[in-house]
């Protein structure tokens, strides 16, 4: 099986489970989450990949990791697909224009309506977890 675009390099455990690392953009002053929309689902909203480079290039963010909130399962009903390594990055600038702003959507939510906004169980439970999750 083919890799999917841009995923040629995945990082796989000894079970051939793909490792994935995220971060969680903060505010901690307004106590917002600033989440961003799949490139390939415009009506998914997202977090974004953890390293800087991408976090850079997906959201137009630049801060500074807080701290390791977990890792998460990504399941289907074949199994795990995915471990996801979530980060919180604490937002220290935002930038106007960045590389996937045609692509993605990004936009600050609560905590109540990240909740709402959020499929991905995953990342409901990284918000849980957060610092300012109440």
């Amino acid at each position: 099986k083919s890799p999917r675009h841009g995923h040629g390099q995945d990082v796989v455990d000894d079970n051939g489970i793909r490792q994935v690392a995220g971060c969680l953009p903060i505010d901690p002053v307004s106590k917002r989450f600033l989440l961003v929309t799949s490139s390939s689902h415009q009506d998914v909203w997202v977090i974004i990949q953890a390293a800087m480079r991408e976090t850079w290039e997906e959201a137009g963010v630049k801060g500074i990791i807080q701290k390791h909130i977990g890792v998460f399962e990504e399941k289907t009903k074949h199994g795990v697909k995915a471990h996801h390594w979530i980060y919180e990055l604490e937002i220290k600038e935002i930038i106007k224009r960045f590389p996937e702003q045609k692509k993605r959507e990004r936009r600050w939510f609560t905590y109540d309506e990240a909740m709402l906004a959020v499929k991905a169980h995953y990342i409901k439970e990284a918000i849980k977890m957060s610092s300012i999750s109440p």
